[in-house]
C-alpha cells in the first residue's frame, strides 16, 4: 500500500470511526476500491467539432428583437392646468397677482352692470294715457318714483272715486317734488319718519308734519274719506306744493 493510500485509509478510518463504521469495513471498501477496473472511453472529435460551430465565445449578448408596444394616440384635450399657477414666481407674489386679477375682473364685471343699467332709458313722464293706467300697479310707481310720472295715476283714482288710494298719491307726488328740489334724499326704503327729520330744519316743516300725519290717518288707519273730506286734503297738499319754489312736474 502506497503512502497515498494510507493516509486515504487513515482519513477514511477516523470518519468512519466517528459515524460507527469500523476499520475492518473500512479495509474492505479500499480493497474494492483499488480492484475496479476504469474502463477509457474514446473522444468522439466529429461531435465536438459540429456542436462547437453553434457555440458563440464572443461574450457579446445575443441581439433580442424588440417587444412591440401598442401605440397610445395623444390625449383630445391638454390636462387641466391651474390658471393661478405660477411656478417661476414666490409663493407671495402669486397670491398678490392673483387678488390683483381677480379684483380687476370684479371691476370689470360691476363697470359693465352699471353702464347697461345706465342706458336704460326709463319711461318719459306724462306719456302714459288714463285708459292704460293700472292702479294695481301703484307698488310698483312708488319704487320707482324718482323715475315715474304721478299725475296719470292721480287722475285714474279720482276717476274711479277711490279717494283713499287718492290721498296716497298725493303724498308720492309730494315726496317726488321734495326730492327734485333736494330738499330731501328719497329711497324707496325710507320712512316717514326718516324724510320728517330731514325737513326739520325747514320753514315748512310743520305744515310737512301735518300733511304726512293727514296721510297715515287715511293709508295706514284705513280711513276712506268721503268726496267733500278728500277735497278739503286735496287743497291742502295743492296749497303746501306750489309754495315749494321752483314747482316742478310730480
Amino acid at each position: 500500500m502506497n503512502k497515498r493510500v494510507f493516509i486515504f485509509v487513515l482519513l477514511v478510518s477516523v470518519l468512519l470511526g466517528s459515524t460507527g463504521i469500523t476499520p475492518v469495513m473500512a479495509q474492505d471498501f479500499i480493497e474494492t476500491y483499488e480492484d475496479q477496473h476504469l474502463e477509457a472511453k474514446t473522444f468522439d472529435g466529429d461531435n465536438w467539432e459540429k456542436l462547437s460551430k453553434e457555440l458563440d465565445y464572443s461574450g457579446k449578448p445575443k441581439a433580442t428583437k424588440p417587444r412591440e408596444t401598442p401605440d397610445i394616440a395623444p390625449p383630445d384635450t391638454p390636462p387641466d392646468t391651474d390658471p393661478f399657477d405660477f411656478p417661476d414666481l414666490s409663493p407671495l407674489f402669486q397670491v398678490i397677482l392673483a387678488i390683483v386679477v381677480l379684483s380687476l375682473l370684479a371691476w370689470l364685471i360691476f363697470t359693465f352692470i352699471q353702464n347697461n343699467e345706465l342706458k336704460i332709458t326709463p319711461p318719459e313722464e306724462g306719456t302714459v294715457a288714463d285708459d292704460q293706467v293700472d292702479l294695481s300697479q301703484v307698488s310698483r310707481l312708488e319704487e320707482e318714483l324718482d323715475r315715474r310720472d304721478v299725475n296719470p295715476f292721480l287722475a285714474k283714482a279720482e276717476q274711479e272715486e277711490n279717494y283713499h288710494l287718492a290721498v296716497r298719491l298725493h303724498y308720492l307726488a309730494l315726496l317726488k317734488q321734495l326730492h327734485q328740489q333736494k330738499l330731501i334724499q328719497w329711497k324707496k326704503d325710507r320712512t316717514n319718519r326718516f324724510y320728517l327729520n330731514q325737513m326739520r330744519e325747514q320753514e315748512s316743516y310743520q305744515n310737512f308734519r301735518e300733511l304726512t300725519l293727514t296721510f297715515e290717518q287715511v293709508w295706514y288707519g284705513n280711513h276712506y274719506p268721503a268726496q267733500a273730506e278728500y277735497q278739503d286734503i286735496k287743497a291742502a297738499f295743492q296749497l303746501y306744493r306750489q309754495g315749494l319754489q321752483p314747482l316742478t312736474t310730480a
